[in-house]
């Protein structure tokens, strides 16, 4: 006899719940952060069960990659690429539509091909999971099913980088990285709980409780626990109304529903600090001042910016300005600064303590290294982490405050659609300099995306916009053409990436990138060209506004990065290249 595996039935869901299910799909989300209370023999645990979640998710990483080296191998893998990047190509250039379909229809067979080599081969995440709980029952069992499945979630997400974005080797979690405890609901493995008679909020997490530091003058993270509190009290009631009104077009109640905990460790002045990341359903809360007042206010009407790797150039109705992306003050620079002298001593201290390793041009030699690091070295290392850290907190600070910023001046706010990701990469064609013989440098805007974060920018203002009843729409660049366009000519003329000042027929001058957001800003409703007629309406106001923000910069001498406006010395130089 056999036995036969009793499978798990569940319940067919009633038509509430779909309904519900709906709602809770397209609903926004947001994140709330908070500092937890860790004691000395929680964080010995706590590092116990980070080491084993690291060891787990290496090791599946690991597996994935043999097995997927073992199927680029195969002749059944080479020949479907092969075939699948001809169709691609075939696809691009066809025009007829009988045959387009044909075409379309053949890359799928090839696509279900692939993924049954991936099958074969076991690159998957359903291994990924079973692997990982292999691993988890007969070596580690001190971290729970949950938080395995999310360690071998993180996996299979580096390996699909690998698989299907071009990447080529993922990451693997050194000993001192810090791995995140993820949880998948709200209700197992990280839990949010309330106690109602102390009125006081904690995480229950393997049998540990942590308190949630909370400060007395924290309007915002108050508010938002005591909207999570009467949730968790009065939930069904708030959900029966909720698929009652969305029938009938009204407006959703606010729910705070918790879909999942996360359990965040950060190295913060050479300490491990844990915080627990609460991810909400709905809009958050609105942020207050201590006297109650409204931090922020949202303003109506049309805002066009110019977004470069570096700069932000903002036209708006009644204001004009130009600035630095990711600068809250004037410390920026000087930070920047100490990074790069760190990242230069750290190097010549390598290369001082391992001469063996490098040949006589000062390349690093081939084969397996045993480094040598001086204790200095080690101190500087952990002092270029810590201002990496306070750099990128930095970044994410000043992107919100000017993104809020924004939203006060207008709802709708209009950009050129733009590939960070692109602008990243090297040149793919190699050059040579006629005059040197040598090769040019392929390099692009990696540095500047590094440290202005340009993406995170656009990403933070379609989120805030859209959370706020407010719209980010992106003109097409290709039509567009707005560092081109000429609204007196009508017409557009290719200019140099250097010249940063656009002359007018009239012999006026304007700074490229505000002439760029002036032209967004007076396009038409299809966001295809910009509207002449508008232009020529608004671009006295724009010159008076454009020549005020000019002036404002010379007069406080202002380092605006890739602007043509140089300061030397107190003194502002206009230069057009």
């Amino acid at each position: 006899m056999t036995n036969k595996v009793k499978k798990r039935q569940r319940k067919p869901k009633s038509e509430f719940q779909k309904q519900l299910d709906v709602i809770r799909k397209f609903s926004p989300s947001h994140v709330l952060e908070v500092e937890l209370h860790v004691w000395e023999f929680q964080h010995w645990k706590m590092e116990r069960i980070g080491e084993q979640l690291r060891i787990i998710r290496n090791t599946v990483l690991g597996e994935l990659l043999k097995n997927y080296k073992q199927m680029v191998r195969t002749k059944a893998y080479k020949r479907t690429m092969k075939l699948y990047h001809f169709l691609s190509e075939q696809i691009d250039k066809e025009k007829d539509a009988r045959e387009l379909k044909k075409l379309e229809q053949k890359k799928k067979e090839l696509t279900d091909t692939l993924e049954n080599l991936r099958n074969t081969h076991h690159v998957t995440f359903d291994f990924a999971r079973k692997y990982g709980e292999q691993i988890r029952k007969t070596t580690f069992g001190l971290p729970d099913a949950v938080t395995v499945w999310s360690a071998c979630e993180m996996s299979w997400n580096s390996m699909e980088t690998i698989l299907f974005k071009g990447a080529e080797n993922p990451y693997f979690y050194k000993r001192n990285d810090l791995i995140t405890f993820q949880g998948k609901q709200a209700e197992r493995c990280i839990i949010l709980k309330h106690n109602e008679k102390k009125n006081n909020f904690y995480i229950h997490f393997h049998d540990m409780q942590f308190p949630l530091m909370i400060k007395k003058d924290d309007v915002f993270i108050q508010e938002t626990l005591s909207s999570i509190a009467y949730y968790m009290k009065h939930g069904e009631e708030i959900d029966k109304q909720n698929v009652e009104r969305h029938p009938l077009g009204l407006p959703l109640l606010s729910t705070s529903r918790i879909r999942n905990n996360r359990i965040v460790r950060k190295n913060i002045r050479e300490k491990v600090r844990y915080f627990v990341q609460i991810v909400l359903e709905g809009i958050p809360v609105a942020k207050r001042k201590k006297d109650g007042s409204f931090r922020h206010t949202y303003g109506v009407g049309r805002v066009a910016g110019d977004i470069g790797t570096q700069s932000l150039a903002v036209v708006s109705k009644d204001k004009v300005f130009l600035k630095n992306l990711a600068e809250r003050s004037d410390h920026t620079f000087v930070y920047e600064r100490k990074l790069y002298l760190l990242q230069r001593y750290l190097e010549r201290s390598r290369r001082a303590m391992n001469p063996q390793y490098f040949d006589e041009k000062g390349r690093i030699t081939k084969g397996k290294k045993v480094w040598d690091f001086s204790k200095r070295y080690l101190k500087s290392q952990k002092e270029l982490r810590d201002l990496h850290r306070k750099a990128a907190e930095s970044r994410k600070y000043a992107h919100n405050e000017e993104v809020n910023r924004l939203r006060s001046m207008g709802d709708e706010f209009i950009i050129e659609q733009m590939s960070i990701k692109a602008l990243q990469k090297k040149a793919k064609e190699v050059t040579v300099n006629e005059k040197t013989g040598t090769f040019n440098r392929r390099k692009r805007f990696g540095k500047s995306i590094g440290k202005r974060s340009p993406g995170y920018f656009i990403q933070q203002a379609k989120y805030r916009f859209i959370v706020t009843d407010g719209t980010v729409k992106e003109a097409n660049t290709w039509t567009f053409k707005a560092s081109q366009y000429d609204h007196i000519l009508d017409d557009t003329s290719k200019k140099q990436l250097s010249k940063r000042w656009h002359t007018l027929p009239n012999g006026i001058q304007l700074q490229r990138d505000l002439y760029s957001a002036f032209l967004l800003f007076c396009t038409e409703h299809d966001l295809q060209k910009p509207n002449k007629q508008i232009c020529d309406s608004f671009f006295h106001e724009f010159l008076i506004l454009h020549n005020q923000c000019i002036e404002e910069i010379k007069n406080k001498c202002k380092v605006v990065l890739n602007s043509g406006i140089t300061c030397n010395k107190g003194k502002i130089v206009v230069t057009s290249a």
